[in-house]
């Protein structure tokens, strides 16, 4: 009987974190985008303590009208402690930028690379089927110099796009360079997660991203990991983000994540 109400107090917590999102799901704004999210990743365990990953990823924006994002990934982990794991990863992102200037007449719209480290300490810990990680990563990320083609601004007031011809003077088509910028970011996400059978385990979690002037985003998941073998996951998740002053200028969005692991 006592186990059975210490479950349930364990359960309540889990269900607790997740309605603490629906104030602000109530807050969200029509004009939020939305848009589906599709990794897959590799995993080799190298020994009791290391793993190698490796994975690729494709987003979308636009309400999934839109390419936003692809990016190839690599990483190791090392479990330090048995509730302490430490992970070092590089990730080559190439970003669908559309840019419009301060006065709103050109814009421009170009394909970019951005490099990506990331250094993590997770914290996690069990009690009974329910387990609470904290994860604090630090994030670097460099974005090269371009230069691209400037457009004058025209738009389609049936679906808000931009069209164009470039901006040409004196027979040269107008350019601009978009300096190389590093930034850095520091991350933290807190996960509660459930075992609910041995194939299903659903999770909450809340992560929080701050830069240098403050907080830049929040992001809420509520989703499950589906384990259809010891080698073969799923991960299926509804995520929303809400964006304060992110240097990325991703705007709120409804993200659909989709996910798949294979582990050897």
């Amino acid at each position: 009987m006592e186990g059975s109400m210490k479950k349930g107090r364990l359960i309540a917590a889990g269900l607790t974190l997740a309605f603490a999102q629906l104030p602000l799901c109530h807050t969200m704004a029509q004009g939020d985008d939305f848009g589906l999210w599709a990794e897959t990743n590799i995993e080799k365990k190298l020994n009791r303590n290391m793993e190698l990953e490796a994975g690729l990823e494709l987003r979308t924006r636009d309400d999934v009208g839109e390419l936003d994002r692809w990016s190839a990934s690599i990483g190791v982990s090392y479990k330090l402690l048995s509730w302490l794991k430490a992970s070092a990863d590089y990730s080559l992102l190439m970003d669908n930028n559309h840019k419009v200037n301060t006065s709103g007449k050109k814009y421009s719209d170009y394909w970019g690379a951005r490099h990506r480290l990331n250094v993590s300490l997770t914290a996690s810990q069990s009690f009974g089927d329910l387990s609470i990680s904290l994860r604090e990563r630090w994030q670097y990320t460099y974005r090269p110099e371009k230069t691209v083609d400037r457009y004058w601004n025209y738009t389609d007031e049936d679906d808000d796009r931009y069209y164009g011809d470039p901006v040409v003077k004196k027979g040269i088509t107008e350019t601009h360079t978009y300096r190389g910028k590093g930034s850095n970011k520091w991350r933290n996400r807190l996960q509660l997660k459930y075992k609910l059978t041995k194939m299903w385990r659903p999770y909450v979690s809340a992560e929080s991203t701050v830069g240098g002037s403050g907080m830049d985003k929040m992001r809420y998941s509520l989703g499950t990991e589906i384990r259809l073998t010891k080698q073969h996951w799923l991960d299926v998740k509804y995520l929303y983000q809400h964006t304060y002053k992110d240097d990325d200028s991703e705007g709120n969005r409804h993200v659909i994540g989709i996910g798949y692991a294979y582990k050897f």
